[in-house]
């Protein structure tokens, strides 16, 4: 029998300054490279906003983990500064896939097992490390002269402050009272939905003006500028706390604080008081997660204001009825939007894919259209590509003139964010340019497999779960409707979608009569849908 690999893929962008596309164009150029090798993709992880320099990365951490449970046998990867541009990361995450029996692949470098190939692997990581870390240095070094003048360093301003004329630090009287109050009601044993309904019906706003939520307090009330000292790169305090009592601030080459180094909203002992109930309210949280399966975690989309639904289980009534919905969690505070029944999602979801995509006739109808959308792709393939090599010339050329402001000591917060914008639209290019190419056009022995697979997966597991989301790009939940967004390009063609408009009203109708039957069998496993 053919032992056909079974592939993990791995994508990232490195900031907020980059585009999703750029993980899109990664996918996509892994996707032709599998097709190529004649791999069999199970699994994609995805982290956005992530930078490789750490091994902070949500999704690459479930990746490593799911290694051990012998899901595939490969994890690609666009370029290997993708997997991690720091060495000894690399070093210590590629053993662990060693000892589960999976190997790291690229689709731009080509390695194997030989001395040669270790030795090039180990020069490309090291020119990644090296590549990050001095234009960091160079940016850090910028960022720390402007901090010892206490000035503002880029990104948004604090609520409850502006900034003048030399970018410092100015109070500004009326966000400095939603200040006052987030930190006196915490203080008081209000919890964040209490303080958050109290901020929206007066009215008050976020820095950005919009409509408070707990990430937004949580951020607030960890600020240490609120009470008079500027601290910068706070994040690493815990770091430098053991060198404070023998070093000033300075030597600690990662943190700046500066008493009085702003003007002061709250006291001290008010923002003490409020760091000790938060640490208390952390050591005491909930830590009782729901069993529950979400065979569409991360794709339901809240149509009012945006945000990912995400799974709520409850058991309520005196016969503590269980009902697993997927909910909006900003539905109390910024949309009036329903949630949506999580049984009768999911089994309509794996009986419309039955239906529309994975059989033979449904199968073979989307293999026609996306034969002719890659013909059409082919006819336009050459205007696109010079177009694209044109950017990426121009990209290059202006990173460079901006590389060599910073080295003349020519730093500005608007150059470092361009710095790091420029740099995410070079990476993003190069991806583009690398994965573009003539396509082929696929044959039904090609996707076949796909309903096989189907047949064969146990329903309610991770397998399963990967397997189905391949095929969803996403779901928007309204009030009395939501809409389905298949991903029916068969893993070559991208943005190749149907969407499919549900009411509300025709899905509870569907399974109102069998809700019982239905979700019992879905949970279990043994669904025939």
């Amino acid at each position: 029998m053919l032992n056909i690999p079974r592939v993990a893929l791995y994508a990232r962008f490195s900031s907020d300054n980059q585009r999703s596309e750029s993980i899109d164009a990664q996918i996509r150029a892994m996707n032709q490279f599998c097709k190529q090798q004649h791999w069999q993709i199970v699994s994609t992880y995805t982290d956005e906003a992530r930078s490789a320099t750490t091994d902070n990365r949500p999704q690459f951490q479930q990746m490593i983990a799911d290694s051990g449970k012998g899901v595939f046998d490969i994890v690609l990867v666009h370029k290997l500064d993708r997997f991690s541009r720091d060495r000894y990361d690399s070093a210590i995450y590629k053993k662990r896939l060693k000892k589960n029996h999976v190997r790291l692949c690229s689709v731009l470098e080509r390695m194997d097992d030989s001395p040669e190939s270790i030795m090039m692997e180990s020069v490309l990581e090291g020119m990644a490390e090296y590549y990050s870390k001095n234009l960091g240095r160079e940016v850090m070094k910028g960022m720390n002269e402007t901090a010892l003048q206490c000035k503002h360093t880029g990104g948004c301003t604090p609520l409850g402050f502006d900034l003048d004329e030399n970018r410092k630090l100015v109070i500004n009287p009326h966000e400095a009272e939603a200040v006052k109050l987030i930190f006196e009601m915490y203080a008081d044993g209000y919890g964040y939905s209490k303080i958050i309904d109290v901020l929206n019906s007066r009215g008050c706003k976020t820095k950005k003006g919009q409509d408070f939520g707990k990430n937004s307090l949580y951020e607030i009330l960890g600020n240490e500028k609120y009470t008079g000292t500027y601290v910068f790169n706070r994040a690493s305090s815990k770091a430098c706390d053991g060198k404070r009592n023998n070093h000033s601030s300075k030597d600690c080459s990662r943190t700046i604080r500066i008493e009085n180094g702003c003007p002061q909203i709250i006291t001290k002992e008010l923002f003490e008081k409020v760091q000790r109930l938060r640490e208390a309210n952390r050591r005491n949280a909930g830590r009782y997660h729901s069993k529950e399966f979400y065979l569409l975690s991360g794709k339901v989309i809240c149509g009012i204001c945006g945000k990912k639904m995400q799974g709520d289980l409850r058991f309520s009534g005196r016969n503590k009825n269980r009902l697993a919905t997927y909910r909006c969690n900003t539905r109390r505070t910024i949309c009036e939007n329903k949630e949506l029944n999580k049984d009768y999602l999911d089994a309509y979801l794996v009986t419309l894919l039955g239906e529309r995509l994975l059989n033979v006739n449904a199968l073979k109808k989307a293999l026609t259209a996306v034969n002719r959308h890659i013909r059409q792709f082919n006819r336009s393939y050459e205007k696109n590509h010079d177009a694209l090599e044109e950017e990426y010339l121009t990209v290059q050329e202006n990173l460079k003139n901006i590389t060599n402001a910073i080295e003349k000591g020519i730093i500005t917060d608007s150059l470092i964010e361009r710095a790091e914008q420029l740099e995410n639209e070079r990476v993003e290019v190069e991806t583009k340019l690398d994965s573009m190419q003539l396509l082929s056009e696929i044959r039904y022995s090609d996707v076949s497999y796909m309903i096989t697979e189907w047949k064969s997966l146990e329903r309610n597991t991770e397998s399963f779960r990967s397997f189905v989301q391949q095929f969803i790009k996403e779901i928007r939940a309204f009030p009395h409707n939501f809409e389905i967004v298949l991903d029916v390009g068969l893993g070559v063609v991208d943005d190749f979608t149907e969407i499919i408009s549900v009411q509300r009203s025709d899905l509870y109708a569907q399974f109102q009569s069998k809700t019982r039957e239905e979700s019992s069998c879905l949970r279990s496993g043994k669904s025939d849908i």
